[in-house]
């Protein structure tokens, strides 16, 4: 038996809603509490994919909850920034990025908008991030819930999937394909 196994077998034995519930936490946490450093929200799209193809879990309902919870974390992010951006770019946050980085992300946040926002979706770390910078620099919440929504609905749902077809691959294909699990 793999780690993957003896996981998805651990896994299995908690109740659906209780594992769905802590997925949509974790996606959530990953941007609106600020965890992406800590927390693992593309292991655990993949793993709630997996627990899709067991029959564990519904695929549509995870495909919802795991999206409805992302959605909602980068929502979170957007109101801070709007609501402290000053405050963000001088505490510890801002430090930890810099004065002169943040400053720059404003700036191409202001300048491009909604493509900025679309892609700090697809960057480890820089998702965190993306959605206070916008709100800081003032970017029009309709242009970001728009750009937000577009790479929520690509992101979220393509990673899920991606777990999910995993799970039905045979034994071995990972290993012989160079990709350890």
């Amino acid at each position: 038996m793999t780690f993957l196994d003896s996981l998805v077998d651990r896994l299995d034995a908690l109740p659906p809603g209780l594992l769905l519930l802590v997925a949509a936490a974790v996606l959530a946490g990953e941007v609106g509490l600020l965890a992406g450093v800590v927390l693992p929200a593309a292991t655990t799209m993949l793993t709630v994919g997996l627990l899709a193809r067991t029959g564990h879990v519904d695929l549509g309902v995870a495909l919802a909850v795991t999206t409805a919870a992302a959605f909602a974390g980068d929502q979170l992010g957007y109101l801070e920034g709007r609501l402290l951006g000053p405050k963000l770019r001088r505490g510890p946050l801002g430090r930890r990025v810099g004065e002169g980085r943040w400053r720059r992300a404003e700036a191409l946040v202001a300048a491009r908008g909604g493509s900025a926002v679309l892609l700090g979706r697809w960057t480890a770390f820089v998702r965190t991030l993306v959605p206070r910078v916008a709100g800081a620099a003032g970017l029009p919440y309709r242009r970001f819930v728009l750009a937000d929504a577009v790479a929520v609905v690509v992101w979220v749902p393509g990673t899920v999937l991606v777990g999910w077809a995993a799970g039905g691959l045979p034994a071995g294909v990972p290993a012989a394909a160079g990709v350890a699990v």
